[in-house]
């Protein structure tokens, strides 16, 4: 395999042999200083076209200049490469180095040919197949059981979801698909899981908000977990998912990190009323709905002790003045 840094270096030694500079090197060459730049720090290789140039006005060939024989570069060089392609067996070594000096055109040509030919072990060409070919490629593998993870960032997302949800069907795993499926086909999946009776807490991050917030509601009404849901759902979903609990006797503990401050201090005076422990609540709770509820407690004669320290100072001095007098 060609060593980009080490042909590079190569570039550099005979282009010192020929007393050039970077600058001349790239008029002769018919490029950009940076090309020449890039060229011998290693970071890309020289166009297949400009290889024999180069060569010969380094007065060196090919195989000199790249320090190694390759017969597809060859073949290139001479529009000799499908038919050299389909009549040899090409290792996956020599398609590898190759790929950085031939032209997007001539990639597509060898993945297309051995496309044709197996169909396998042709991952370095997933960027340079067309989408009709990539599916190809995808369903080659998937009918014989094996894994597309490579192929995902390469495959269109509405062709994603279709197979995710084919094989999902199937009883096989999908969840490496979900970074690359659109959101209708994500709650689709969802959907189908949950009439399952199957967990779908590894796709919450995926799928959208709203929809999140429904589905959480529905599985709380039919008397499931939903406590994986609150990061994700929206406020006033969660707002409506708390009263359904406060209103079931239920604790919001496990609720209240995920609540606006606002809702969480008129809910606490609403429980309070009620006759419910809101202890769990003060921390979260906007300062003047504490006051409101320190004044509740203790019009009742009921201590306030255990808010102390999340009362505003100023409160809980006119308190003190007040107990007093």
């Amino acid at each position: 395999m060609f060593n980009m840094k080490q042909v590079g270096r190569k570039i550099v030694a005979l282009r010192k042999a020929q007393n050039m500079t970077q600058t001349e090197l790239a008029d002769k060459m018919n490029v950009s200083f940076q090309a020449v730049s890039n060229w011998e720090r290693g970071n890309s290789m020289p166009d297949i076209s400009k290889l024999p140039q180069l060569a010969s006005l380094f007065g060196c060939s090919v195989d000199e200049l790249l320090e190694e024989k390759s017969e597809l570069l060859h073949s290139a060089m001479k529009d000799g490469l499908q038919e050299y392609v389909e009549n040899n067996e090409v290792s996956r070594e020599e398609l590898e180095a190759a790929v950085p000096v031939l032209k997007p055109d001539q990639v597509e040509k060898i993945a297309n040919s051995m496309l044709l030919k197996n169909g396998d072990n042709i991952n370095i060409f997933y960027p340079y197949l067309d989408d009709d070919a990539l599916r190809e490629v995808a369903e080659r593998k998937v009918k014989k059981g094996e894994s597309i993870d490579d192929m995902l960032e390469y495959l269109e997302e509405d062709y994603l979801g279709e197979l995710a949800l084919l094989l999902y069907e199937q009883g096989r795993p999908v969840d490496s698909y979900y970074d690359y499926m659109e959101e209708d086909q994500l709650s689709e999946l969802a959907r189908r899981k949950v009439k399952k009776g199957e967990s779908i807490d590894d796709m919450l991050e995926y799928l959208e908000e709203d929809y999140l917030g429904e589905l959480a509601l529905l599985l709380y009404e039919q008397g499931k977990s939903v406590n994986s849901f609150y990061e994700y759902m929206e406020e006033d979903q969660l707002g409506e998912l708390a009263r359904c609990k406060a209103k079931k006797g239920e604790s919001i503990d496990d609720m209240l990190e995920y609540l606006e401050e606002d809702y969480i201090g008129e809910l606490a005076l609403l429980l309070y009323e009620q006759g419910k422990s809101v202890n769990s609540f003060y921390e979260y709770m906007e300062e003047d709905q504490l006051s409101e509820l320190a004044k509740r407690k203790i019009k009742k004669g009921e201590s306030v002790e255990d808010m102390l320290e999340y009362l505003d100072s100023d409160f809980i001095k006119d308190i003190v003045l007040e107990l007093m007098s």
